[in-house]
């Protein structure tokens, strides 16, 4: 008899690889007999099982409200395994990601044939925790079940997953590979529960951009956020000022983010509400921000121009866009001044920095010499990366480098930036922030307080009679300690691999029933001497045999066992993946 699965939606995988979240995903039912009892509170928790159901439906802006609806609700009832996965997914998109682990372990662990998906989801959740070697594990294990299972409607997963355990290799050696470098949230007003990003610094002040608003403000109807304001702090010392608005002539409507110096200008980016933005000229007249014209040597029509950056020569201009005849969806162009008035063309930056996937928002030092970009491409450790470029002798970009841990994580690392001292800033959506995106910088020592030493002043002695004390004799034990010079050679531990086939056991199933057989009906199938492991799963009695290493091994067991409808079933660490067809990893 062979497994019967819950297939989810398979159309939010794309979305996930490409733009990290879960848009699309599918939530499991669950069964009201669970709840509805003579208990009234898991009546009431089924209501709010219901009203989430509602509630997600509608879209990812109201994921989180649904998210605390299923949390409430779990509190009736811990052991549902749908209301466990399901709330597994809602933190997955919402966030924070790394919270989903526990529910969706204990989802599987209730029931382990939940859904098609669960490793693959489980594998999002351990990489989320920067365990990479346990991610890894479980988007093998999700290859593994749609190959040996042959599931069409999960094929799409398969380049996903390769593309995740691509992410979390890079990732355990950009882990091993952190120096001495620290980074911090930047404290006070600055960070909120809401998203903040793209900071820059002019002058003294950091400007940034933020989604929070007041209950009537607007909201974007694709997520239900508000739209994002210009906002400004100025430093104290050590510290940032009270945060304010930096008021603008938009309206509402409409979000801005200032984006970098051009002169005595600023570049920002007009967003409608289509979507559709460009570049414009601003300029700070009576402390109201006013747009000026757009830059229509690099704006063009029905595309997106979200970021520019220009170096302090102001002969070069970088920007990322969306339009036609890129290596992505967005690359990064640039354009070289020719004369006072006149820039050049807009050029792609080429393929050694453009990827099939997204590039995301740029910023070149003030020198010209370094340029810094958010992808997914390249050796990303998940989501959007940091990376740098180093401008060679001959004027040409030298290879993207990963700026590594801790400035990139697991989840999305944008919005890069340097202050006048060199001294850099970026937006993180990781865990352990205060929500959504946080601005982090460089943590910079702190400042060393020099000793203050006051000279002795010479006073003049007072003779003080000095009277001797017993002398008492205590024998004292020292012990002694053998110091060897020569270096201590450190032994390495080997690190544990990802993932091999003997990680896998293959058994040979005999029997399977949806009430518990009597020994002597398993008998009467087989009549052979090894042990018969008796496992429950999803409502059936499944009986198995033998442990094997190979495929080969196993089906030469199953061909001579006795029992004519014996198949062999592939095992890994005690739980059952499924049917076995061929050997692990074989096309």
């Amino acid at each position: 008899m062979s497994m019967i699965w819950k297939f989810t939606s398979i159309v939010f995988l794309f979305v996930l690889l490409l733009s990290g979240n879960l848009t699309g995903q599918e939530l499991l039912p669950v069964k009201k007999s669970e709840f509805v009892d003579n208990e009234p509170n898991r009546k009431k928790a089924f209501g709010q099982i219901k009203k989430a159901n509602n509630l997600y439906e509608k879209g990812i802006g109201f994921v989180p409200q649904s998210l605390d609806l299923f949390l409430s609700a779990c509190k009736s009832n811990d052991n549902n395994p749908e209301l466990n996965y399901n709330i597994g997914v809602c933190y997955l998109i919402s966030g924070p990601r790394n919270e989903a682990l526990s529910y969706l372990l204990s989802a599987q662990l209730a029931n382990a044939d939940i859904s098609a998906d669960i490793h693959f989801l489980i594998g999002l959740a351990y990489k989320y925790q920067n365990n990479f070697s346990e991610a890894i594990i479980h988007f093998k294990m999700n290859k593994e079940l749609i190959e040996q299972n042959n599931y069409k409607e999960q094929k799409e997963l398969l380049p996903i997953s390769d593309k995740h355990i691509q992410e979390c290799r890079n990732g355990r050696v950009l882990l091993g590979k952190t120096g001495d470098l620290e980074i911090q949230m930047i404290e006070g007003q600055l960070n909120s529960e809401y998203d903040e990003f793209n900071p820059q610094i002019l002058d003294s002040s950091l400007f940034f951009s933020s989604r929070r608003g007041l209950k009537d403000d607007s909201r974007s109807p694709e997520d239900q956020k508000f739209f994002e304001k210009l906002f400004k702090s100025d430093r104290n010392d050590l510290s940032w000022s009270e945060v304010v608005e930096e008021k603008n002539n938009l309206g509402e409507n409409v979000n801005s983010t200032l984006l970098s110096k051009f002169g005595d200008k600023q570049f920002v980016f007009y967003n409608s509400k289509s979507g559709e933005g460009d570049l414009f000229f601003a300029e700070k007249v009576k402390e109201k921000w006013k747009i000026g014209k757009a830059v229509k040597f690099i704006n063009e029509k029905d595309s997106r121009e979200s970021s520019a950056s220009v170096p302090l020569s102001g002969d070069e201009i970088y920007f990322v866009s969306n339009r036609k005849g890129g290596f992505g969806e967005c690359d990064i162009y640039y354009c070289s001044k020719e004369s006072d008035s006149k820039w050049s063309k807009p050029m792609n930056i080429g393929g050694d920095i453009n990827t099939e996937y997204d590039e995301g928002d740029v910023f070149i030092s003030a020198d010209g010499a370094k340029l810094f970009f958010s992808s997914k491409g390249h050796n990303t450790m998940g989501g959007y990366d940091i990376f740098k470029c180093e401008r060679e002798g001959t004027g040409v970009w030298g290879k993207p480098q990963n700026m590594g841990y801790p400035i990139n994580s697991s989840d999305n690392d944008i919005t890069y930036c340097e202050d006048q001292d060199g001294v850099f800033y970026f937006a993180s959506e990781r865990s352990g922030g205060k929500g959504g995106f946080d601005i982090y910088c460089e943590k910079i020592p702190e400042p060393v307080i020099e000793e203050v030493f006051v000279a002795e002043v010479d006073e003049p002695e007072i003779p003080v009679e000095v009277i001797p004390e017993a002398k008492i004799e205590v024998p004292v034990t020292i012990p002694v300690v053998s110091v060897k010079s020569e270096a201590v050679a450190l032994t390495e531990v080997p690190v544990k691999q990802e993932l091999v086939e003997e990680d896998f056991i293959y058994r040979v199933q005999i029997a399977a029933a949806r009430k518990e057989m009597h020994p002597k009906e398993i008998f009467n199938r087989y009549k052979g001497g090894d042990v018969i492991d008796h496992l429950f799963v999803e409502n059936w009695h499944k009986y198995t045999i033998g442990e094997f290493l190979t495929f080969k091994d196993a089906a030469k067991y199953r061909d001579a066992c006795g029992v004519k409808d014996a198949f062999v079933v592939l095992f890994k660490g005690g739980y059952r993946l499924g049917i076995a067809s061929k050997p692990f990893g074989a096309n």
